[in-house]
């Protein structure tokens, strides 16, 4: 063979098998390829949400206060977790642009498969005002590729609000010598009973009849309270009027819901109540108003006198005697006072050095009288007929203070042989009367 030819063939077996060798390497090395690709690459980061959120503020579950509780739901979604601090210690809470530290009440796992966490979490004392607002840290949570949570700051339309409301009180004259009460809040508050709210919850309003001065509770969403004066000074439709005698300082006479004989308390407090008067008038049926006492005498069990003023008889124990009879407006206890018709209940002459009862002759020593013992010790009042209106009242006691007050018919009293110094009472509408009660009772003193 040829020289050249042998040459030729040679370089032809040498290219074939070095292509028949390249061939089968690169055959292994698309295997190889082939290998890698079914690998599990995760490139998927960690995520944190936040499923719900509520309020234990019934009715307005987007407002809270430090007292709510606020719960809700948070969400872990990833497969291959290594490393998760999620916990009441990493959650941050929010309020307006602080963070605060609240009450953890609970913080649990409630829910879990392959690729979701749930939790639960609660708690309480959200100081501050705001906006509430729930953080998740980055970095709390990673997966086996080293891929951790980002920062999220979720909003969550909860307004925590940690300031009781502030009203402003105006009277305004209406008809028929009524007034109206207004009290303006200086934010959005729950509807009061028997009270009229403005459109945009920030104005109340009620229309009174007559004299009455107490506090009325007022609330805003988030349930903070405080309340409003109610002072109504103008209103005249109808007319409240009473008063007491005593040996000391002589007749008082005042209207609506004041004191009766403020002076028998702050300057001589052993002067004793030894009748009491009292009247309605107005756009009201002035017969309504009933009366009882019981009247503590220097001449004990079934004695009987007449008041020195009016002559009207008075009894040692329950005036009227009867436990069905009261004394009303235009009964035979009524007299003539200042050219009106009062009233009246007990008698004077109690407290009167050598004075006596029209059926014992045993007169009230002279060191007894300046003592002023004796006097009205119980009271009792009622509306006979009234579906708007309850009466009020309330009793002081020399040493003791204020009584708890009472209302329609129950008896203020301490004790029988401890006779009363002052009193006051009012007519309210029914809606108020506990509001009045409460106000009252501030005076009370224990015992």
């Amino acid at each position: 063979m040829h020289k050249k030819t042998k040459i030729l063939i040679s370089l032809i077996f040498i290219f074939i098998f070095y292509l028949s060798t390249s061939i089968t390497f690169a055959k292994y090395v698309i295997e190889d390829i082939h290998l890698v690709a079914k690998l599990n690459i995760d490139r998927c980061k960690p995520v944190i949400d936040l499923i719900d959120i509520t309020t234990s503020n019934i009715g307005y579950t987007t407002y809270a206060n430090k007292t709510h509780i606020i719960s809700g739901h948070i969400k872990i979604t990833e497969r291959n977790i290594i490393r998760n601090d999620l916990s009441e210690n990493t959650l941050q809470i929010q309020v307006a642009n602080n963070l605060i530290t609240p009450n953890f009440k609970s913080f649990s796992l409630v829910s879990e498969n392959e690729n979701e966490k749930i939790y639960e979490f609660s708690f309480t004392n959200s100081i501050g005002d705001g906006n509430l607002s729930i953080i998740t840290p980055s970095g709390i949570v990673e997966d086996k590729s080293g891929l951790i949570n980002d920062k999220k700051i979720f909003s969550t339309n909860i307004t925590i609000d940690n300031i009781p409301p502030v009203a402003t009180f105006k009277e305004i004259a209406s008809n028929n010598q009524k007034s109206i009460a207004e009290l303006t809040i200086n934010e959005p508050i729950r509807p009061v009973s028997s009270w009229t709210l403005s459109n945009n919850n920030h104005t109340l309003t009620k229309e009174f009849s007559h004299y009455i001065s107490y506090a009325l509770p007022i609330m805003d969403y988030a349930q903070n309270s405080s309340e409003g004066i109610i002072n109504i000074q103008n209103a005249t439709n109808i007319l409240l009027e009473y008063g007491t005698y005593d040996a000391y300082s002589g007749q008082t006479i005042v209207t609506g819901g004041s004191i009766s004989a403020p002076n028998t308390i702050t300057s001589n407090s052993i002067c004793k109540s030894e009748d009491i008067y009292m009247r309605l008038s107005g756009d009201i049926n002035e017969s309504i108003l009933q009366g009882r006492i019981y009247l503590y005498t220097h001449w004990k069990d079934g004695a009987k006198g007449n008041c020195r003023y009016s002559e009207l008889p008075y009894y040692h124990g329950y005036n009227p005697t009867s436990d069905t009879e009261w004394f009303t407006m235009g009964s035979k206890n009524s007299l003539r006072y200042q050219k009106k018709i009062f009233t009246q209940l007990g008698g004077r002459g109690l407290n009167i050095e050598n004075a006596v009862a029209s059926n014992v002759a045993t007169p009230i020593p002279s060191d007894i009288a300046k003592q002023y013992l004796y006097g009205i010790s119980g009271i009792q009042f009622r509306l006979n007929t009234s579906s708007e209106f309850s009466i009020v009242y309330q009793a002081y006691v020399k040493d003791i203070g204020w009584l708890p007050a009472s209302s329609d018919g129950e008896e203020n009293y301490y004790r029988h042989d401890k006779p009363i110094s002052a009193f006051r009472m009012n007519l309210v509408p029914k809606s108020e009367k506990q509001h009045l009660i409460n106000y009252w009772n501030r005076d009370v003193t224990s015992y």
